[in-house]
C-alpha cells in the first residue's frame, strides 16, 4: 500500500484542550462538514472506538476494509476497532453527525453490554458497515438521540454528568439496535468474511486489548493458533505493514496520550506500557517522535 495506516485513540482526534480525566477523551458527539472530514480522515486508520456516522446531507466515498462505499443522506456508518477506514470525495454540502465512544467508556456501560457486543462482534456489520435507513422517523430519532448525547457531554456542571451521558447513550443504542434488527430480517446479499479478513479482524481486536502488555508477534500468533511467520505474512499482505508496526503505533499513540493527559512519571508510563525500564521507553519514544518524552511533555 502507498499510504501509511494509522491506529488512533479518541484523544488524537479533533485537537482540543481538555483536562486530564475529561470525559471528552472518552466520548465525543459532534456535527462535522466536508472540511473536517477531509482533514481528519483522509488516510486509512483504525480508531480505538465505536464510531457511528449519521449522514445528514451531501455525498462522500468511504473506504472501509478495502471496499468502497458511496454514502449519502439517511445512511449510517457503523465502525468498530477492527474496521480500517478513510473518507474522500466529500461534496461541498456534506454534513454528518458523528458519535465516537472509546472502548474504555464502553466498558463502563454495564446496561448496554449486550447491545455493544452485538454491534462490535457481529460479522454482518463487519462486512456491511453502511446501512440505509428506510424510515425517516428512524433517521430523525437517531439524530435526536445524538443531539441529546452531545448536550449531556457539554453539561459538565450536572451533578450526575456521566450518568446522564450513559442514559442518553443507552437510548441511542436501543434505537440503533431496532434499526439493525429490522435490517437483519433481510438475509439477501449476506456475505461471509474471507479467511484473511477474519484473521485481520481478530488480530486487531487482540491488539487493542493487549498492546500495553504484549509487544511480541509470538503472543498474537499463539492466540490465533498460527506461526508468527504466517501471521506476519497475512498482516503484511493485507495492510502493507508488519505486526510490529501495528504494536508500535498503538504504543506510541498511548504514550503521547499519557504524556499529554496524565501526571504519571516517565517510570510509571514505562511500567504501564510494559517496557523493561524508563531508558527503553525513552529510546522507543525518541525513535518515533524525534524527541525525548520529557521534551514532548514540556511542549
Amino acid at each position: 500500500m502507498e499510504n501509511k495506516i494509522y491506529i488512533k485513540n479518541l484523544a488524537d482526534l479533533f485537537s482540543c484542550n481538555v483536562k486530564t480525566g475529561d470525559i471528552e477523551n472518552k466520548i465525543k458527539c459532534l456535527t462535522i462538514d466536508s472540511k473536517v472530514v477531509n482533514s481528519q480522515f483522509p488516510y486509512p486508520m483504525y480508531l480505538n472506538a465505536f464510531v457511528g456516522i449519521l449522514v445528514l446531507s451531501g455525498t462522500a466515498n468511504a473506504n472501509i476494509n478495502y471496499k468502497n462505499y458511496f454514502i449519502e443522506a439517511n445512511m449510517i456508518v457503523l465502525l468498530t476497532v477492527s474496521h480500517l477506514f478513510s473518507f474522500n470525495n466529500c461534496s461541498a454540502d456534506f454534513k454528518c453527525r458523528c458519535l465516537f465512544v472509546s472502548k474504555e467508556f464502553m466498558e463502563d456501560m454495564d446496561a448496554t453490554d449486550m447491545i455493544y457486543r452485538r454491534i462490535k462482534y457481529g460479522a454482518r456489520l463487519y462486512s456491511r458497515p453502511v446501512l440505509k435507513i428506510e424510515s425517516s422517523t428512524d433517521v430523525a430519532l437517531l439524530n435526536e438521540r445524538m443531539i441529546a448525547i452531545d448536550k449531556s457531554i457539554g453539561n459538565t456542571n450536572h451533578h450526575f454528568h456521566k450518568e446522564m451521558i450513559l442514559n442518553n447513550l443507552f437510548a441511542f443504542y436501543l434505537d440503533l439496535s431496532n434499526v439493525i434488527e429490522s435490517k437483519a430480517n433481510n438475509k439477501d446479499n449476506d456475505t461471509n468474511l474471507s479467511q484473511y479478513e477474519n484473521i485481520i479482524k481478530l488480530f486487531i481486536e487482540l491488539l487493542v486489548a493487549n498492546y500495553r502488555k504484549e509487544h511480541k508477534v509470538e503472543f498474537y500468533a499463539s492466540k490465533l493458533n498460527m506461526t508468527p511467520h504466517y501471521l506476519t505474512f497475512i498482516v503484511k499482505r493485507i495492510t502493507g505493514q508488519t505486526v510490529t508496526d501495528f504494536v508500535f503505533e498503538m504504543l506510541y499513540s498511548e504514550a503521547r496520550n499519557l504524556l499529554t493527559h496524565s501526571r504519571l512519571s516517565m517510570q510509571e508510563i514505562a511500567l504501564q506500557l510494559n517496557f523493561s525500564d524508563q531508558s527503553s521507553f525513552g529510546k522507543f519514544f525518541k525513535r518515533k517522535a524525534g524527541i525525548s518524552p520529557l521534551v514532548f511533555r514540556g511542549k
